[in-house]
């Protein structure tokens, strides 16, 4: 009897809350100009649209270069890749060569990448997390466009693609950090043996002796992170 009692309380509670959801009156404006007009501004301060579709899909991380080029990865393939589907995510760069605060310019660095969730420029290239493996992507030829293309880790978890690999950032020390949330098991291999991963935590890779270790473990879903 009290199954049953327990079954039909949550049928019901099921049900209020699907006809809930049907019932919203106060559906948000999702216009770039309301978007904008939303924002709370400090005095003297001004925002304006960078970028916006179809020249970037579904962005998921970005970096700036020092040459001032912001770099984005973005995935239509998100959550997951279905079957008969190719590796057609994107790393695309914008260029603001006008300095009008838009960007007027924009070149597809790549365009077969698998759900990418990181991207931080460096060592005359740029770093990817592509699912399960980090990227080293380059322009040997200057035309824009990667050409050589190396797995630098492999081994991180993919059982949810919420949570995989992201947020990368270079440390004051010279190291790449990067984070990944609580669902990811990760069993890395390394050229200093397996390291593990098994929840949330954070990384961090020297890229000249290639050694990546655990920081730190214990966290839920930690998209950001900043060194004081």
């Amino acid at each position: 009897m009290k199954i049953t009692s327990f079954s039909i309380f949550l049928f019901f509670s099921i049900c209020k809350i699907g006809f809930g959801q049907r019932g919203l009156t106060k559906i948000p404006d999702t216009s770039i100009e309301a978007q904008l007009e939303s924002f709370v501004l400090p005095e003297g301060a001004k925002i304006n649209l960078f970028a916006s579709e179809p020249v970037v899909r579904n962005p998921i991380h970005m970096n700036w270069d020092s040459q001032g080029r912001l770099w984005v990865v973005g995935s239509p393939l998100y959550p997951h890749i279905k079957p008969g589907q190719e590796e057609s995510d994107q790393l695309v760069i914008l260029e603001d060569t006008s300095g009008d605060g838009v960007a007027d310019k924009h070149t597809v660095f790549a365009n077969d990448l698998h759900i990418p969730t990181g991207v931080l420029p460096g060592d005359e290239g740029v770093y990817v997390a592509n699912s399960n493996d980090v990227l080293f992507l380059k322009d040997t030829n200057g035309d824009g466009k990667a050409d050589h293309r190396e797995v630098i880790l492999s081994g991180f978890g993919t059982e949810d693609t919420h949570h995989i690999v992201h947020t990368f950032r270079w440390g004051p020390e010279g190291m790449m950090w990067l984070n990944q949330s609580i669902y990811i098991h990760t069993h890395l291999d390394t050229p200093y043996g397996i390291r593990r991963l098994l929840g949330g935590g954070m990384w961090h890779y020297r890229p000249e002796t290639r050694r990546s270790e655990v920081f730190m473990k214990g966290l839920v879903n930690p998209w950001g992170h900043a060194f004081d």
